[in-house]
């Protein structure tokens, strides 16, 4: 006999408690305990880096033209980006999914971590810090992926690109 599942019959263990909300919890000796909590803003922008304004425009581009954009490009960005205080924040910018998006503070998997301090990777953005002088500088760090971070350029707000 078929019969439409309760929610009780869908739940694998008994007693234990689920969330909707991104935080994962363990049942340990009888009592739940938070394990991780992990925030995921729907905004882009971050209060006190200069750097949010650039990944709202690229967030803006992917909403008008993303799926162009992620014909090119097919990779996931991650932007760990220093503010002056120490904080450090980071951006995702999918734009190999879909039609591209980009996070704040995700832990999605990047084919390429580009790490800065705020105000290094503002002026890279705008076009006025050059990307191998950086490098060489050590204002600029790259793993992962080295080809795809060549193709940066193609989502720079500030050189020229479509955004």
């Amino acid at each position: 006999m078929v019969g439409i599942p309760t929610a009780g019959s869908l739940l694998p263990f008994k007693g234990v408690r689920y969330s909707l909300y991104p935080i994962t919890f363990s049942k340990t000796k009888g009592k739940m305990r938070q394990i991780q909590a992990s925030p995921v803003s729907s905004s882009v922008e971050e209060p006190g880096f200069k750097s949010s304004e650039m990944f709202k425009q690229i967030q803006d581009a992917l909403d008008q033209d993303g799926a162009s954009i992620v014909k090119k490009m097919k990779g996931v960005f991650c932007f760990k980006v220093k503010g002056p205080e120490g904080k450090v924040v980071n951006w995702i910018v999918d734009v190999k999914n879909g039609n591209g998006a980009v996070k704040v503070n995700a832990n999605d998997k990047a084919d390429t971590t580009i790490t800065m301090a705020d105000k290094d990777l503002y002026d890279l953005m705008l076009g006025k810090l050059n990307p191998q002088n950086a490098f060489f500088q050590g204002k600029l760090k790259i793993a992962g992926n080295m080809s795809l971070a060549m193709k940066l350029k193609e989502i720079q707000p500030g050189s020229g690109s479509k955004l």
